[in-house]
């Protein structure tokens, strides 16, 4: 392999441990255990100089080289469905921000929920040597799970859940539940529900909660609305146009995504329909735009950064050969102009 070239076009040596080892009068085998370590855990004041001359060199690790002696590669796949979705890059920034406290590096895989493209990435992933994956983008019938299970990669879903996989989510069920609840003491009218995609198990507890509650209440629960539509802006609006044509004002709303809420919000007002008085709306997942539209979106809140967190903490757990347990992290309902009666607004 070839030495870098300077603007000169003189080739330019790396920097190795034996010339840290040199400047700081240690042995390499010193300076090695040194800079492997996080920064902030050392404590003698050689390991300290190490440190400040790896700096003042310009010093970087051969990682390549770092793999093949320890049989790692540092690096950690995560899955997610699409890079639009902010809730999954916060989720990320939480997941980016622990992997790199115990110095590992994340490559994100977008998979469009295709399951063809999930197989293709896994096996990039599988070809990088990745230590482990973090799934945020598990389906329900795909052949990736298995498939990871057998290649014996440590790994984790987050975000969505799948039964007889370890997972880090959020109490989705319990999200609906509050849902409910809340739009029942609003209206007497029918209560539906977005449910968006069968195959996120995540959205079907969301809404699997919220169904059951309205009716354990003896209320009337309608659901179905745009079946396996999406959860953005643009899904929200056809699912709220359907709704608007089948059901009679006043009704409350829970769409399962917060991007589909804000779509179905603004399409009830431009039916005519105001929310707080024809129409009561709750939302999931407390994104930023949630709180900055002209009406605000009442909606379920979930820890998504923490989650990202968590996730990322469980899976070096098991890279490390622990055990951990699937968690789901607690939700709360915050209230806004969307489901609060007109007469209190003013």
């Amino acid at each position: 392999m070839q030495s870098p070239q300077g603007s000169d076009g003189r080739r330019i040596s790396r920097i190795t441990m034996a010339d840290i080892a040199a400047a700081a009068d240690a042995d390499v085998s010193t300076v090695s255990r040194t800079l492997s370590r996080e920064r902030d855990s050392i404590r003698t004041k050689k390991g300290k100089r190490i440190w400040e001359i790896a700096d003042e060199l310009g010093y970087s690790p051969n990682l390549t080289a770092s793999s093949l002696r320890t049989n790692t590669t540092k690096l950690i796949a995560v899955f997610v469905p699409r890079l639009r979705d902010e809730v999954l890059a916060l989720m990320y920034e939480g997941i980016e921000e622990e992997l790199q406290k115990h110095g590992y590096q994340c490559m994100v895989l977008s998979t469009g929920d295709d399951p063809d493209v999930q197989l293709a990435k896994l096996d990039v992933a599988i070809q990088r040597g990745v230590d482990g994956i973090l799934f945020g983008d598990a389906m329900v019938g795909s052949k990736v799970l298995p498939k990871v299970k057998k290649a014996g990669i440590p790994y984790l879903l987050f975000n969505r859940p799948l039964e007889g996989h370890r997972s880090v989510t959020c109490d989705d069920f319990g999200g609906g539940v509050l849902a409910a609840k809340h739009l029942m003491e609003l209206t007497d009218g029918p209560l539906v529900v977005y449910k968006a995609m069968d195959y996120a198990m995540n959205l079907v507890h969301r809404s699997a909660g919220f169904l059951q509650t309205v009716r354990e209440h003896g209320r009337i629960a309608v659901d179905g609305f745009h079946l396996n539509g999406g959860i953005y802006a643009e899904d929200g609006m056809r699912a709220a146009r359907e709704m608007v044509a089948e059901s009679r004002a006043p009704f409350g709303a829970f769409v399962v995504n917060d991007t589909a809420g804000i779509g179905a919000l603004g399409e009830f007002t431009r039916s005519g329909l105001k929310p707080g008085d024809d129409v009561y709306v709750v939302g999931f997942n407390d994104i930023s735009l949630a709180k900055a539209t002209p009406i605000a979106l009442t909606t379920i809140v979930s820890p998504t950064r923490e989650l990202g967190h968590l996730a990322a903490s469980s899976l070096l757990t098991i890279i490390g050969g622990g055990d951990p347990e699937s968690v789901q992290l607690p939700v709360e309902l915050v209230v806004r102009e969307s489901s609060t009666p007109l007469a209190k607004q003013s």
